[in-house]
């Protein structure tokens, strides 16, 4: 782009028709000042790439309808070949939304080719330039923030005026373990301090939105959430918008905690190192380049057989052993001063001045001064009774590993005697519910079935007589209904309680299925539909296909009803390997079932509005219902569930994602 004052802005126009090409030119060249001049012409974007590999272009107007693009397209394409240059988009409609987009894009300016005067178009070109120029001074404005603020070592941070972060640098990311400074965001100083350092902090923070007066260089100290305490030296500003109003604040921090602790500790390190000689139970001391002690605490000396440190002072071992054994220990010092480099938790045996052996664990560390080894600190601490008490743990240790073992092995016996025993326990409280609830329907259907009979026959015979009272029949007609209701409950009571015993043949499921559905017919209602997905050539069962043929009728009718006014019924067949549990298949499986084994499926699908979760559970409970009051008596799935579980397979019903409720039962094939 061009920076000269007096030089001519040079515009691309790339513009398909030549009445606009025209017009666009005109309006260019009659302004009697223009800054801009029509360096090149394009009608294509084709035409447009070739030419802006020449140069010399410093601002663009583009159409949006060219020969080879269209719409946002067009300028998607062509801000891949020019992401820099500034452009002013022409379009042929005043739409709000392309503008915007095309606006977000990067495009400096949106006009509508119907509307553009002259002083709209130069003012339009006049902007674009400017804003580029801008936007390209901001862009290298934010490189540079973002370049100090990723690689400053001091932590930076902006806070909002409930002292909320909204930007962290890498380094305050870096110290509080975060992957991205975008995790930060949001959160305050109480995610990342003791709630007493946040505190002060928060305190801190408000104050300077409330008086506008900065912090400068305080040294405060932190304790992280971790318990690790951080000494810094902070300068905190208030944050101000552009009208000078204190939107929240920021600060920059410098880690002085080494500094802080240095100083500390030059404060207290002679004391502490002197009480920490005198009082160690180990045996500590300090020799010279030649091997001569300068330093010893009370537990060398005694191991030494003195009593004071004159008695010790500059002296060396061949002073207090014997000539072969102080040779061995003055050399190993030596070597360690000569080559700089420390040995750490040496074992060794050596024998004290009364001549008793002793471990010694020792730790020897080269004392440097400017870089060069000018003597050792060594650090011994018997463990003699360690290594005897190692000797008998090591010996417990393998005891207590066999005894460990024989205990898991015993637990594990027992939870696995406890589990069986507690399956069992639940098998049998079952079935003698079962049972309970068999012999009770039994003894109500039989002492109601004959009552009902009589009551039949007596209405059976006054439906005969002639009744002058109109209402008469009606109440007949209701009584005869209430009777028809007892009769079916009685009827599942004696269903459910009925002998156990079963026909069985070899059949097809599919006939069954068939069957079952041909006796629904009646009670389809208007707009309810059958879709069938009956697998061919499936193996014959050996069934009872009158019980399990109620089974279907029981679960069709149930699926119908559901639905009400309507809706589709879907019923597939289809056989399965066994390799584990599928999606399509029930987590609930017949002990009978193994994994390898063929097996039979068949689902009745409905879309119908489905079974609360809370009452799933119970759906097989006798006399649970979901149907409103006289309408169901809770007696069918019990009498499904059993005939299932006589033929050894299993049933399973689960709601469906979206709408309805599947019925899943399996048998072996």
């Amino acid at each position: 782009m061009s920076t000269t004052p007096s030089a001519k802005l040079r515009v691309l126009l790339i513009v398909e028709h030549h009445g606009d090409v025209f017009l666009l030119r005109e309006m260019v060249n009659e302004e009697p000042h223009s800054r801009f001049v029509i360096g090149a012409e394009a009608g294509s974007l084709a035409d447009a790439t070739t030419r802006l590999a020449s140069g010399g272009i410093d601002v663009v107007l583009l159409d949006l309808e060219l020969a080879d693009s269209h719409g946002l397209e067009t300028f998607t394409a062509f801000r891949k070949t020019a992401p820099t240059l500034p452009v002013v988009v022409l379009s042929d409609v005043e739409d709000e939304e392309l503008a915007l987009q095309t606006v977000q894009l990067g495009a400096q300016e949106y006009l509508v080719k119907g509307r553009i005067v002259p002083h709209l178009l130069h003012r339009a070109l006049r902007y674009a330039v400017e804003r580029a120029r801008a936007d390209a001074q901001l862009a290298h404005e934010r490189e540079l923030l973002a370049t100090l603020l990723e690689n400053i070592p001091d932590r930076i941070y902006f806070k909002d005026r409930r002292s909320r972060f909204i930007r962290i640098n890498r380094a305050l990311t870096e110290f509080f373990g975060l992957a991205s400074a975008e995790a930060a965001y949001g959160r305050t100083d109480g995610d990342f301090f003791d709630p007493a350092a946040a505190q002060q902090m928060l305190a801190d923070e408000r104050s300077i939105m409330e008086t506008g007066q900065p912090i400068l260089g305080k040294i405060e100290s932190k304790t992280l959430t971790n318990g690790e305490v951080s000494w810094t030296l902070t300068t905190k500003l208030p944050l101000r918008d552009r009208a000078g109003l204190i939107i929240g604040t920021c600060g920059i921090s410098r880690e002085v905690t080494a500094f802080k602790t240095l100083e500390e500790q030059l404060a207290t390190e002679r004391h502490l190192l002197r009480a920490l000689i005198d009082n160690l139970p180990d045996l500590v001391f300090l020799k010279d380049a030649e091997g001569r002690y300068l330093l010893d605490n009370p537990a060398h000396m005694r191991f030494l057989g003195a009593s004071e440190f004159s008695e010790i002072d500059g002296r060396t071992p061949f002073d207090f052993f014997p000539d072969p054994i102080a040779r061995v220990l003055h050399e190993e010092d030596m070597a360690i001063i000569r080559s700089g480099q420390p040995v750490y938790d040496h074992e060794q045996k050596v024998a004290d001045i009364s001549g008793h052996m002793r471990w010694l664990l020792t730790t020897k560390i080269p004392w440097l001064s400017e870089g060069r080894a000018v003597g050792l600190v060594s650090i011994s601490r018997d463990i003699s009774v360690q290594k005897l008490a190692e000797l008998h743990l090591k010996q417990a240790n393998a005891d207590l590993k066999s005894r460990r073992q024989d205990l898991m092995a015993a637990v594990k016996d027992l939870q696995e005697a406890h589990q069986d025993l507690r399956a069992t326990q639940l098998q049998l409280v079952d079935a003698e519910k079962m049972k309970s609830v068999g012999r009770l329907a039994a003894g109500v259907a039989h002492e109601v079935k004959n009552p009902l009979a009589i009551m039949k026959m007596g209405l059976e015979y006054l439906s005969t007589l002639p009744i002058e009272d109109e209402t008469a029949p009606l109440i007949l007609k209701e009584m005869s209904d209430a009777l028809h209701r007892a009769d079916t409950v009685i009827r599942g009571l004696l269903d459910f309680s009925a002998p156990k015993q079963l026909e069985v043949r070899r059949t097809s499921i599919n006939v069954i299925v068939n069957q079952a559905l041909r006796l629904v017919r009646g009670e389809m209602k208007r707009g309810c539909q059958v879709q069938r997905e009956l697998q061919e050539d499936l193996p014959q069962l050996a069934l009872d296909a009158d019980k399990i043929s109620q089974v279907f009728v029981n679960l069709f009718t149930n699926s119908i009803h559901a639905m009400g006014g309507g809706g589709t019924l879907f019923v597939r067949t289809y056989s399965k390997q066994l390799t584990g549990v599928g999606s399509n298949i029930s987590d609930q499986r017949s002990e009978s079932f193994r994994v390898g084994e063929t097996i039979i499926v068949a689902e009745i699908d409905d879309t119908g509005p489905g079974i609360a979760e809370d009452k799933l559970a119970k759906v097989f409970e006798p006399f649970f219902t979901t149907k409103p009051t006289g309408q169901g008596t809770g007696l069918g799935l019990s009498v499904v569930k059993t005939i299932i579980d006589l033929h050894g397979g299993t049933i399973d019903l689960r709601n469906l994602p979206d709408a309805g409720l599947r019925v899943t039962i399996m048998f072996q094939a």
